[in-house]
């Protein structure tokens, strides 16, 4: 079911909270273009904190979004560097969509992933987002609707494990809301939420179109998310391709990249964060 209309709890219109000046300037340091990486690294964890805990409206390569640069990494990225991340690995979901297909999005956090695919995908490609964190999913909601984008993203409120019930998604210890997990590897044992988890193979049941391409950042849980439905579904239901994160791949119970090889899948981009594979 989707909670597209979660926009309507955020009542301002977009361009209504455009950043102040100091956030403005806050960010431009933080950012620190001109400075080695390294410099800049500690410059960004020096003056992160000091920016107002609240969000703003940016626009960014033509799509509007809803942040927080405080406490999201995708919405600080947006805010101070002007630019969508992962660009290659979205560039690799819009080459392997074709009309008609769907794009499952498992851990969607703002939308970056899932507004730059409504938007620039074939019309008749479809967005399944599963967000189940209770302060991204409104902000991913309201970037949906600020895009016009209801009709072709779908939002599941859910997380996607082995098996059904309920986990805590445990915050992250810096506040990156973007990195709450399923793992406390690294969580605030303080915080946490109550968050429902469904089978991708149960839930994907109510779509009928190809899969053609699902993404998975969940924080060390692809694993659980992903080789289950490979398990549990014929192969004509299996997606075209996937980009999956591996970051934290020394979380995983199973060995997902194996589990994707064993069913043809090869892996023909990578990079410190991410694999790309196609089938075949």
């Amino acid at each position: 079911m989707s909670d597209v209309t979660e926009a309507g709890a955020i009542d301002a219109p977009f361009g209504s909270l455009r950043p102040s000046l100091a956030i403005r300037t806050l960010l431009a340091v933080a950012c620190g273009r001109h400075l080695p990486s390294g410099l800049r690294s500690a410059v960004r964890r020096r003056v992160r904190p000091l920016i107002a805990d609240r969000d703003i409206d940016v626009v960014v390569e033509g799509l509007k979004f809803r942040i927080s640069p405080r406490d999201n990494k995708d919405g600080f990225d947006l805010a101070a560097k002007h630019r969508l991340p992962e660009p290659d690995e979205r560039a690799f979901v819009l080459e392997q969509l074709r009309p008609g297909d769907l794009f499952v999005d498992i851990g969607a956090n703002l939308g970056v992933y899932s507004v730059a695919t409504a938007a620039r995908a074939p019309t008749d490609v479809h967005v399944v987002a599963f967000e189940p964190h209770p302060v991204s999913r409104p902000r991913l909601a309201y970037n949906i609707a600020a895009n016009g984008l209801q009709d072709r993203v779908t939002i599941e409120p859910v997380a996607v494990g082995a098996e059904p019930g309920h986990a805590t998604l445990w915050a992250n210890a810096s506040g990156n809301q973007g990195r709450a997990s399923l793992h406390s590897f690294s969580g605030d044992r303080s915080l946490g939420y109550d968050v429902e988890i469904v089978r991708l193979a149960d839930r994907l049941s109510a779509y009928s179109a190809p899969l053609g391409v699902i993404k998975l950042d969940i924080e060390g849980f692809e694993d659980q998310a992903l080789v289950p439905y490979l398990e549990a579904v014929d192969p004509e239901r299996w997606p075209r391709a996937v980009v999956v994160e591996t970051t934290h791949a020394d979380f995983w119970k199973r060995d997902l990249l194996g589990a994707l090889a064993e069913r043809n899948y090869r892996v023909v981009q990578a990079n410190d964060e991410n694999a790309m594979l196609i089938r075949g």
